[in-house]
């Protein structure tokens, strides 16, 4: 593979940087929030009635939110690869009609078995687009810009959350509707995902063309335009796959209770019922302008681990102070900690990897597998909030501080082992110069030039 050649200057990529920012991450982020608020509707939907028309107990609630998880973890390791495969415009145009489709089902439902069933489906079509949109935005953006374009816009899940409360104190406040409010969360929230237009080359000239193939060849040589066997090898035998889903797992479990469980917890803490819902949304605002700045950083400082480790403390810190104060307002000034830590951090990670493993078939094996393994993680999630437990939930904020915890020192752990691994090139091969091109072909992260981003 040549380098592309191109004779861009500074100013000429700095304005396709910014055409980037307002053409293809507008719509990653319009479909990330569309797809978050369709997973965790189904908290706003039992604050508002969705339990008590459907006659759910805490356990069939419970087996209803861990199907999603189910189905995610089942059919999310192929997700990025098939962006490899499939035209990534396509691909994920496909994902979005149908988890759509079947969160607007969810409306139907009449028992607790048959949204369950629903739940597992719209995990099967959601369980390809995260890790998808993951690889997807390293098409567009180099390693040094990543994080802040993937926190943009996995942070909109935040943004969801405050959409999605908005929507459902709305609903629940109305007094005229013809159906239940719950059941209008469905439908208000599901049918804009099945009217997709997603960003296409097509929108830039033969220029900027040139100038974003150039951007990708001018430190690394890595454009392989199929799935490459051999990296797929390389991923599944690197232990850093393994620690990356430690890393992974703690921060998944916060966010699956988050999304499932704030408004209970909030609902708990004595803002009742619908007010409940709008409380959520200062919680989830705070989070994510706290995750763009963290971001912005991590970029700037090319640091990942530290970033992780600081919201994996902060979360962990928050759930011990859910678990022991007293005061309702401290409680609830505690839960910023936990949802502004667990923000902060997870999309980090997801840069991380895709730094690390370097070439597009091990970063999308990497983000594949990690990402749905830790989604059964979201399985435990649905359980471990019982409602007989509340308004404490012990067993749920030591399972979910002790992991957030965990996740930091395995982050530790990783910047400990990427530098050791950067000394050893370095003493072997010699330090890298500036600027170099990386010659990987199969070899990905494994170059002898290729140094980690710690």
């Amino acid at each position: 593979m040549t380098i592309i050649p191109s004779t861009s200057s500074v100013e000429d990529e700095k304005q396709l940087l910014r055409k980037l920012d307002t053409t293809i991450l507008p719509w990653i982020m319009l479909m990330y929030s569309l797809s978050y608020m369709d997973r965790s509707n189904i908290g706003n939907a039992r604050n508002i009635g969705l339990s008590k028309d459907l006659h759910l107990t805490d356990t069939q609630y419970s087996i209803a939110s861990s199907s999603f998880y189910i189905g995610t973890f089942c059919f999310g390791t192929i997700g990025g690869l098939m962006l490899k495969v499939i035209k990534p415009y396509t691909w994920l145009a496909v994902c979005m009609i149908g988890w759509g489709a079947i969160s607007t089902f969810q409306a139907l439902c009449t028992d607790g078995p048959s949204l369950a069933g629903v739940r597992f489906l719209l995990g099967v079509f959601e369980a390809s687009f995260a890790p998808g949109c993951a690889l997807y935005s390293s098409f567009w953006y180099l390693k040094s810009g990543l994080s802040l374009r993937i926190a943009a816009y996995a942070g909109t899940s935040a943004l969801s959350g405050v959409a999605g409360g908005l929507i459902a104190y709305g609903f629940g406040s109305a007094s005229a509707l013809k159906i239940a409010a719950w059941k209008s969360v469905f439908i208000i929230e599901g049918l804009p995902t099945v009217l997709p237009e997603v960003g296409k080359s097509h929108w830039f000239t033969d220029e900027e063309q040139k100038i974003l193939l150039h951007r990708r060849t001018r430190f690394t040589q890595n454009l392989d335009n199929e799935i490459d066997l051999a990296q797929m090898k390389s991923a599944f035998l690197d232990y850093r796959l393994y620690l990356f889903v430690l890393i992974y797992s703690g921060l998944s479990l916060s966010l699956a209770v988050i999304s499932i469980f704030l408004l209970t917890i909030v609902g708990d803490l004595g803002y009742k019922a619908i007010y409940a819902n709008l409380m959520t949304v200062p919680v989830y605002a705070t989070a994510y302008g706290c995750l763009l700045t963290t971001a912005w950083a991590s970029d700037r400082t090319r640091m990942r681990g530290i970033p992780i480790m600081i919201g994996g403390a902060l979360s962990g810190i928050g759930y011990i102070l859910l678990g022991i104060l007293t005061s309702d307002k401290a409680r609830f000034a505690s839960t910023f900690l936990v949802v502004t830590g667990t923000y902060i951090a997870f999309p980090i990670v997801l840069a991380w990897i895709m730094s690390a493993f370097a070439a597009d078939t091990k970063s999308g094996v990497g983000v594949g597998v990690v990402i749905a393994v830790t989604h059964a993680v979201g399985v435990a999630a649905s359980n471990i909030f019982p409602k007989h437990q509340a308004p404490r939930y012990l067993i749920g904020y030591i399972i979910s501080g002790s992991l957030c915890f965990f996740a930091a020192v395995a982050a530790l752990l990783m910047i400990l082992l990427l530098k050791l691994e950067n000394h050893r090139r370095d003493r072997i091969y010699g330090k890298p110069e500036k600027a170099q091109v990386i010659q990987m072909t199969g070899l990905a992260d494994k170059a002898i030039n290729f140094r980690y981003i710690l």
